[in-house]
């Protein structure tokens, strides 16, 4: 295994630096990771004949990512997904959020994860970025001390642990937000073929707001067919659907997801310990930053499947809880397992 600082692509920001850094396995495959976001910036990985491509979305230059208002690769925190109203009520204090969707607040406003520097090191061969998010930042409480790593194994899988605590009770919702499109080109994702063992999922508002009620899928069920005849099937709209993943016990290690692409036969298959998967298709995607193929990424180019705790959990008496108390340590576990069909 091979970790290299990638220097020449180092972006000063202020007195700190948003660096490149880049995990090799001995088949060849390789990740590209930044400290800015703790982000994976690029996951190549071979196809059916062996040829790498990147599967994943992400720039071709550093800087495009502070800009970026699509989350490219990028650690999502405090809380992934939407807060209703941008509130929420801990022990019988509101606590007002900053907000960026409308009323609501999305992947916690300008305060997120995405837009910080994280510090990082290198342990064996793994990468852990660490931040420390104050009392307040956007509206939450607690200072928060938080970890991501990253490892790239000699099976094509990247391992994604986070862990936090806090000096108070808080609320914690970790993600990564890759897009990933396994054709290594610039193009739809419409032709993917994709798996979610799940028969429930939330039922959404028009703000993308959980209703409080768990609903089959039905139309929105995958078990195996393309994306397209899903979207299809939903009147042609994009999809954002957040799926309940049936789990043994709380902690469990369970499937969220299996992708694949016929053309270049690779695949993915997505484990998690969270309760369920955000599947997002990409339809509100557009960038002005050229991506790895050298243009601006634009709608379906690429899919998300965010491993993450429910949408509005806080605001959601149907949802699991949450809230860490003092001390008390959150940890949550996503692996992206590549292969060949």
């Amino acid at each position: 295994m091979n970790i290299t600082n990638t220097k020449e692509d180092n972006i000063i920001t202020g007195l700190n630096e948003a660096k490149l850094i880049k995990i090799s396995n001995k088949h060849g495959a390789s990740i590209s990771l930044s400290n800015y976001g703790a982000t994976l910036v690029s996951a190549l990985m071979p196809d059916k004949n062996g040829q790498l491509a990147d599967v994943v979305l992400g720039f071709a230059q550093l800087e495009d990512y502070f800009d970026d208002q699509n989350y490219l690769g990028a650690t999502i925190g405090r809380f992934a997904n939407r807060i209703a109203g941008g509130k929420f009520v801990l022990d019988g204090k509101t606590f007002q959020l900053d907000t960026n969707d409308g009323s609501n607040t999305n992947h916690s406003g300008a305060y997120g994860f995405s837009n910080k520097l994280f510090n990082y090191h290198t342990e064996d061969n793994k990468v852990i970025f660490t931040l420390y998010s104050g009392e307040g930042e956007g509206g939450f409480p607690g200072d928060l001390h938080c970890s991501v790593s990253y490892e790239l194994t000699d099976k094509n899988e990247i391992l994604i642990n986070f862990k936090a605590h806090s000096n108070q009770k808080t609320i914690v919702s970790l993600t990564n937000h890759a897009y990933f499109n396994l054709s290594g080109k610039q193009s739809d994702i419409f032709d993917h073929h994709l798996y979610i063992p799940a028969e429930k999922m939330l039922e959404m508002d028009s703000e993308y707001l959980p209703t409080g009620k768990i609903v089959s899928t039905l139309k929105n069920t995958f078990n195996g067919q393309q994306i397209a005849e899903v979207i299809t099937e939903n009147n042609n709209k994009g999809l954002n659907n957040y799926y309940l993943l049936q789990k043994p016990s709380p902690t469990a290690l369970v499937l969220a997801a299996e992708l694949s692409h016929a053309p270049s036969g690779r695949s993915l298959k997505v484990f998690t310990d969270s309760y369920g998967v955000l599947l997002y298709t990409g339809d509100f995607l557009g960038t002005t930053g050229l991506g790895h193929q050298g243009k601006p990424y634009a709608a379906f180019n690429g899919l998300c499947l965010e491993c993450q705790h429910y949408p509005d959990a806080p605001n959601q008496q149907l949802a699991p809880s949450v809230t860490i108390e003092k001390g008390a340590v959150y940890q949550q576990k996503i692996i992206y397992q590549f292969d060949t069909i």
